[in-house]
């Protein structure tokens, strides 16, 4: 009767070893394994800590530059991701940068920046003395939209713009790189500091 007992006994814990068994293979079955989800999101190319560059054969003193810590693209939809962007703008008469923490664009022209995005713009201004001299302007904010295109920025955030003249804060923005024209929309208030004499 003993060896009954323990036959029994073995005989459970096999058959409960094998419906665990089968449980698990079902399970695999039902859910992704991790190589099928990276196959769906595979990119057409990846980079890390890449600079590219364009530059325009009918106007040689214009240039851009895009640097990223990683940037992830995917041919079929024209969208990339990047980290830790720098768009360089260079024009004859100034150099435009963007920073931000990260970054996508759309149809490659359109740019959407978030996460301390700041703006600095070098541009050189003219004086009574004829002294060469340049004019520091700062945009910083946390969301920006900028169209490649149209030279355009658009944003729906906090702005904070400061240059040697003063502060300006508002919230929304919209504003041409080309004529340097630009647009609180509103809750606009300023600090305004005069030029000694």
């Amino acid at each position: 009767m003993r060896l009954s007992t323990v036959r029994i006994t073995f005989l459970t814990f096999v058959l409960s070893l094998a419906t665990l068994w089968v449980i698990d293979q079902q399970d695999q079955q039902s859910t992704p394994s991790p190589t099928s989800l990276s196959k769906e999101e595979t990119y057409s190319w990846k980079s890390s800590q890449s600079t590219s560059w364009k530059i325009e054969r009918d106007q040689p003193g214009q240039q851009t530059s895009i640097q990223t810590e990683t940037w992830r693209y995917l041919e079929s939809t024209k969208q990339s991701h990047f980290t830790q962007p720098v768009i360089t703008l260079t024009k004859p008469d100034r150099v435009t940068v963007i920073r931000s923490q990260r970054g996508e664009s759309q149809n490659d022209e359109i740019i959407t920046l978030s996460g301390d995005v700041v703006i600095t713009q070098n541009a050189p201004i003219t004086s009574n003395n004829k002294q060469p001299s340049t004019q520091n302007n700062t945009l910083k904010t946390q969301n920006i939209t900028y169209n490649a295109s149209l030279g355009e920025l658009n944003s729906h955030d906090t702005i904070t713009i400061t240059n040697s003249n003063g502060v300006t804060t508002g919230v929304g923005l919209k504003a041409n790189l080309e004529s340097g024209h630009f647009q609180l929309m509103s809750e606009v208030k300023g600090t305004y500091y005069p030029n000694p004499k």
